[in-house]
């Protein structure tokens, strides 16, 4: 289907603007899963990933000719996220820019001046997110968690980094391996694990529940929050416990114990996590072999690498990586 230059009369469209000419990319009108670009402005496309009654992913790819300013105008409340795979978008009217370190969340009805550069390959992965739909799905507590991580950064706009836990699961819903009703099965599961690491890193990491510490003070939550964040820039090659500890001023002692209370793990857990979960992104992205990733993640021994790796996931690396050929 060819994007269209006549107005619609739906209040749902996705928009830009060429020579003082607006032209429909799509609409709700759309009911074909992809939707071709052929126009002077550009060539592309935009398909539709998956559906289901709480939530839609779309893959748009395009390359514009010129400089070229977009939009979008949404009929129903939705939570929309903005990955950008490859290029960036910059939202002029909001002073935001987002790349392929970052993504965009926001919960408005329109959405306008968003600058695309030329000649350029934007491939954006766009998650669409319907709390009122979640309700009805028997999920009170996620549509109110949903609608909570825009209040706690009081804008209807907001960027965040794109961590690697975000990016393997954008990546395994972008890339799922089933198809027809098992698809459909893998897909609402992911995307509830795509929900429960954003409302994760966006509102649950930066909210500490002292209560549940009684024994913390709220400096020592403070500095094990630090300790944390210096674990995730330095998972491959870590600071000992001792080291850990002086740089943020807490003794071991009360950093193990108040690691395990405030995470649910220990830091020693904690770090094999996000390196098998680096290994797994590697495999996947990548297209590494057994010994590499083993290498960049900071292990020697490739033998204990897979013990651990068996052990997180389920399968050996070697089967993982013969899953995802």
């Amino acid at each position: 289907m060819d994007w269209k230059t006549e107005k619609s009369n739906e209040s749902e469209e996705h928009w830009v603007l060429y020579n003082n000419r607006k032209y429909v990319l799509y609409s709700s009108q759309n009911s074909m899963n992809c939707a071709q670009v052929t126009n002077n402005f550009g060539s592309g496309h935009v398909k539709q990933l998956f559906s289901c009654p709480f939530a839609q992913i779309k893959d748009s790819e395009i390359i514009f000719c010129d400089s070229i300013c977009g939009g979008a105008n949404f009929s129903m409340p939705r939570i929309m996220l903005y990955f950008c795979l490859t290029g960036e978008l910059v939202l002029e009217e909001n002073e935001l820019v987002v790349d392929t370190a970052n993504f965009l969340a926001f919960n408005a009805a329109n959405l306008r001046r968003v600058r695309f550069q030329p000649n350029l390959r934007h491939r954006i992965i766009t998650v669409e997110i319907y709390p009122d739909k979640l309700r009805d799905f028997g999920n009170d507590y996620l549509q109110r968690a949903v609608l909570r991580s825009f209040h706690a950064h009081n804008t209807a706009f907001s960027t965040h980094k794109l961590s690697p836990a975000m990016k393997t699961v954008l990546h395994q819903l972008v890339n799922c391996p089933y198809h027809d009703s098992v698809k459909t099965i893998y897909m609402e599961g992911k995307l509830l694990e795509f929900l429960a690491v954003y409302l994760n890193e966006t509102i649950y990491q930066d909210e500490p529940v002292l209560g549940h510490c009684p024994n913390l003070s709220r400096q020592d939550v403070k500095s094990i929050y630090q300790a944390k964040q210096t674990l995730d820039q330095s998972f491959v090659s870590p600071p000992t416990l001792a080291v850990l500890s002086k740089l943020i001023c807490l003794n071991e002692f009360k950093l193990k114990n108040g690691f395990k209370q405030l995470f649910g793990q220990t830091v020693h857990t904690y770090v094999v996590d996000k390196r098998l979960e680096l290994a797994r992104q590697l495999f996947e992205e990548k297209k590494l072999n057994v010994g590499e990733a083993a290498s960049h993640i900071g292990y020697s021994n490739a033998s204990y690498f897979a013990l651990a790796f068996r052990k997180k996931f389920g399968v050996s690396p070697s089967e993982y990586l013969a899953q995802n050929k």
